[in-house]
């Protein structure tokens, strides 16, 4: 049996293993000329048990995360969280973990400067894509293609997928500068700046782990444009002059989605991962992990169909619903429930998020669970403590917290009771009821 992957994403190459391992026919098309120019040119970061997962071990040059410092969007007032070094995530070069992932997946073929267009759909079914102009079949098409891949919009045109909102991307520019070396280093060294200028969106400014480059991030939901981009910069070059104007690294923007999961990622013949399927943490745009998570839950998913006996239904779409209920039980529910706190801070006035920000309100465990991309459960001793912290004359405030958390949970609860087996109305009624908590 035939098992064609859409390009060489982290999700992608993951399941490329796994399943080449179970004795399928396993090919990956990637548009990147070769393995040396694939991913971005920097470093991102993972969760501390990632390569534990991934049963490797870091590779050279993988270093852990100082500690955030979280700064209001328009004045110079900052939030340290604090944690242990141990506890930190570990920060790795996309290229480096890219060739431990190929390595991984060396029992499959890959293809580079091959580009998918779009899929091959008959009946319904999906059973193949077209490459550099021609088509080739397979039993299961893995679309791990990004937020824009071809496939994934033919077959929204076709009714199998849902959309998504313009509000639902994050346009990042990402760029290494040479750092200003005739100044100190700074007293915040990983400085992050939410709804930077009071606008939708995130910047920061880090001190590198390479001592002569200053690590810059811009990013804004639904769209960048080259003159907020320059503002962006200015403002932030201004409140951290060690930004030189060279830049080492990077210098791109890139897309990423920063939504609950997609609902439906499979179809006959066709499953998606990565970017394709939302997998990133709506908090932060990470997915790597999570991706990597869904690439195991979706060769299990196979690997069951295939030692039952089930033959081409392994890759039904009422096998492949398994692959989708396993991923909102494992993360997508909580996923869900993030969503509604970024949309909530998004919408949270300037001034309010600074007092958030700043004053006692939110703990430094609090602190480090939104900034690793957790959910708040908060204690009634906690809540009478922020009560106390708040005051008469921001209860209002407290009330619209308390209401985004209660919002949240709900959402991690109807995302929980995803159908357990794939009926077209039952999944429709479900995707309903999600969709109105984000509207």
């Amino acid at each position: 049996m035939k098992v064609i992957v859409a390009g060489a994403g982290i999700g992608g190459l993951v399941a490329a293993a796994a399943l080449a391992e179970c004795g399928l026919q396993v090919t990956v098309y990637e548009k990147a000329a070769s393995e040396d120019v694939m991913r971005y040119d920097w470093h991102d970061d993972v969760e501390k048990d990632y390569f534990e997962l991934l049963g490797v071990k870091p590779p050279e040059g993988a270093f852990r995360k100082k500690n955030w410092s979280f700064a209001s969007p328009c004045s110079d007032k900052v939030r340290r969280y604090y944690q242990e070094a141990k506890d930190a995530d570990f920060s790795v070069e996309r290229r480096a973990l890219n060739r431990i992932l190929i390595e991984k997946a060396k029992n499959a073929e890959i293809e580079f400067a091959s580009t998918v267009t779009s899929p091959v759909i008959r009946d319904g079914i999906v059973t193949g894509v077209v490459v550099n102009g021609r088509k080739e079949e397979a039993d299961l098409v893995i679309d791990s293609a990004g937020i824009f891949s071809p496939i994934r919009r033919a077959l929204v045109k076709e009714g199998l997928l849902p959309d998504f909102g313009k509000d639902e991307i994050f346009m990042a520019y990402r760029a290494f500068f040479e750092k200003n070396k005739s100044l100190p280093d700074p007293e915040h060294t990983n400085k992050v700046y939410l709804k930077h200028m009071g606008q939708n969106g995130i910047s920061w400014a880090i001190l590198d782990n390479d001592p002569n480059m200053v690590d810059v991030l811009i990013g804004r939901i639904g769209e960048l444009d080259d003159e907020t981009l320059a503002d962006a910069l200015t403002c932030l070059r201004k409140e951290n002059p060690i930004i030189g104007e060279k830049v080492l690294r990077g210098g791109i923007k890139v897309a990423i989605p920063v939504r609950y999961p997609a609902t439906r990622t499979v179809a006959d013949g066709y499953v998606s991962i990565g970017d394709a399927a939302f997998m990133t943490i709506p908090m932060l745009g990470s997915g790597i992990a999570s991706s990597t998570k869904a690439a195991f839950l979706l060769s299990e998913t196979v690997k069951e169909a295939l030692v039952a006996g089930q033959g081409q239904k392994a890759f039904s779409k009422e096998n492949l619903w398994k692959y989708q209920v396993k991923i909102f039980h494992l993360f997508g529910a909580e996923h869900c429930g993030l969503d509604i706190l970024k949309r909530n801070v998004l919408k949270t006035d300037v001034k309010t998020l600074e007092w958030m920000i700043v004053s006692d309100l939110l703990t430094n465990d609090e602190i480090g669970k939104l900034a690793s991309g957790g959910m708040l459960d908060v204690s009634f001793k906690e809540i009478l403590r922020k009560i106390k912290v708040a005051g008469p004359s921001r209860l209002g405030i407290l009330l619209k917290l308390k209401g985004m958390l209660d919002l949240s949970k709900k959402a991690y609860n109807v995302a929980k009771k995803i159908p357990a087996f794939y009926d077209g109305k039952k999944i429709a009624d479900w995707e309903r009821k999600l969709l109105s908590l984000y509207r």
